[in-house]
């Protein structure tokens, strides 16, 4: 059964002279679980808020089932985080919380309110809101104590879990989730994929995490400025087909050129053929052709002239066909290697925020060129223990001994080590113009425009800005790369484009992630921290 289509989309920001995407058409049934990807900018956010019904099209139109109940998951919570968590799950129905409150204080109503206000949260059925909602909390991980603290005192995890319980109270027909993996560790990753492979009904998912892609989409919706592909799999599905469908459309092309590279020979050839004719009757310019020429002549003319037109149209055919084969950036980039077998010690590490032990006598030996990944949940010292070894938090006890060549490049989740007065060229270059070429290159390979390029950096979005900082690393020549989450707000592309150059890459990278994609293609050794 169809719950949910649209017709022919089209959207443009009043700000912008082009459309924001065109031609947007599919559909939503009882079953679907689509994966939504597309570049950053793109309008996959906007194409869910128009979905919503939130903002208007400007072209085509959006069909609901009848009295559609849509769960959303926005990109940014904004949860109130000053309220308890059991009443945020009240609150998802406000009539109910309401007749909840005075319950909560039923002392100070009169005996005859006190019936009044039982009558009437049984008559809306709040006893059974009340076992649904132990129901929902137990199988998302809360206990009590947790139900009844503010949320501000929630990780990142726990505030999604929460924002999908109260969304789940509301008994939504399909659920629309703008990037809920953001800042999610790895446990509650693994959480969120449990989840949406057990829920029964349909649910579209923004993501650049291809882990969650591939386990949790049965399709893939990819949209552009043109419009939208549907491949009906997963993630990995979605890349060999859209590969395949590549190479097909280049193997026709190549065909047609074929075709017409015989047609334009065999025109000439005609051509040729009946003009030489021409010239041997004696004839004079192209006016008498059909009267002087011997009928024989004219024929091949007329099948010349015939075949001229055939070329037009297959040249046409062929360039409106002409596959468009985006060029797939990449960089490479090399530093000079460390002498030492190990380029890195670090002995009986402690630092405490407080009475928090965040890390208790750590040893640690990296040696040179190896690729150590840093994972754990949120909480667990990853980004405490990279700014240790980066100095840029003291305060702790123990160790840590670089090797003397050990040239440090650190990539902070913070930006701290961006100037955001400069221009991104300004800022990726610092001064030396030398390395202006390669930081183009590597600032288009990480899907940075040349309107940007000259732009301050203070006016990008996070996406945009992580990637400067991305940048700013890769041109520095560091022979050890120290990075905090660095595929957080990046799209796939541009993961895969860093990706490849780490793999490449000769030095040392010391990396802390919840990107089990980066994980698995980069690193040669992993520590939990937890």
């Amino acid at each position: 059964m169809q719950i949910l289509r649209a017709d022919n989309i089209a959207f443009q920001y009043d700000t912008q002279q082009d459309m924001l995407f065109e031609n947007v058409s599919f559909s939503v049934y009882e079953k679907s679980r689509i994966g939504l990807i597309g570049k950053n900018g793109c309008g996959k956010s906007t194409l869910v808020d128009i979905l919503r019904k939130r903002i208007n099209p400007v072209e085509g139109s959006i069909y609901h089932k009848s009295e559609l109940s849509i769960g959303y998951l926005p990109q940014e919570l904004n949860l109130p985080e000053e309220e308890s968590c059991i009443s945020l799950l009240w609150d998802s129905k406000p009539t109910l919380a309401q007749l909840k409150n005075k319950i909560d204080h039923i002392e100070d109503f009169t005996p005859e309110q006190v019936s009044s206000i039982l009558s009437q949260f049984e008559r809306n059925r709040g006893y059974d809101f009340e076992i649904a909602i132990e129901k929902i909390t137990t199988r998302f991980g809360f206990d009590e104590n947790m139900l009844h603290r503010k949320i501000s005192s929630l990780s990142g995890g726990e505030q999604t879990r929460l924002a999908l319980c109260s969304i789940l109270l509301k008994n939504p027909e399909v659920l629309l989730l703008d990037e809920p993996t953001n800042h999610l560790d790895i446990d509650a990753l693994t959480w969120l994929e449990n989840f949406l492979n057990e829920i029964k009904i349909p649910y579209i998912i923004i993501s650049h995490d291809r882990h969650i892609l591939d386990s949790c989409a049965n399709s893939i919706l990819e949209l552009s400025s043109t419009g939208v592909r549907t491949y009906s799999g997963n993630y990995s599905f979605y890349k060999q087909e859209k590969d395949q469908e590549l190479h097909r459309k280049i193997h026709t092309y190549e065909e047609q050129k074929k075709k017409i590279k015989k047609l334009k020979s065999a025109a000439q050839k005609r051509t040729q053929w009946a003009y030489k004719h021409q010239a041997e009757t004696g004839s004079e310019g192209y006016a008498p052709v059909y009267e002087c020429i011997s009928n024989l002549a004219k024929n091949a003319m007329v099948q010349a002239k015939n075949l001229q037109r055939r070329l037009e149209r297959k040249i046409a055919e062929a360039e409106a066909d002409k596959p468009f084969i985006e060029k797939k950036r990449s960089f490479h980039f090399e530093t000079e290697s460390i002498k030492s077998r190990r380029v890195l010690e670090v002995e009986h590490l402690t630092k405490n925020f407080g009475s928090k032990d965040v890390l208790d006598n750590l040893d640690l030996h990296i040696e040179t060129g190896e690729r150590l990944a840093l994972i754990g949940k949120n909480g667990s010292g990853k980004s405490t223990l990279l700014k240790i070894l980066t100095y840029h938090l003291d305060g702790y006890q123990g160790k840590v001994s670089w090797s003397p060549q050990a040239k440090i490049g650190y990539y902070s989740q913070d930006y701290e080590n961006l100037n955001f007065q400069n221009s991104v060229l300004e800022e990726v270059i610092q001064g030396d113009n030398k390395i202006q070429t390669f930081a183009r290159t590597v600032l288009g390979c990480l899907n940075i425009s040349e309107k940007l390029i000259n732009q301050p950096v203070k006016t990008l979005s996070i996406g945009e800005r992580s990637k400067v900082a991305l940048a700013k690393l890769i041109v520095s020549e560091s022979n050890v790369l120290v990075l905090d989450e660095p595929t957080n707000h990046l799209e796939i592309a541009a993961r895969e484009a860093l990706e490849d150059a780490l793999e490449s890459y000769n030095g040392t990278v010391i990396f802390a992630t919840h990107d089990r994609y980066l994980v698995d293609k980069i690193a040669d050794r992993v520590i939990n921290l937890d």
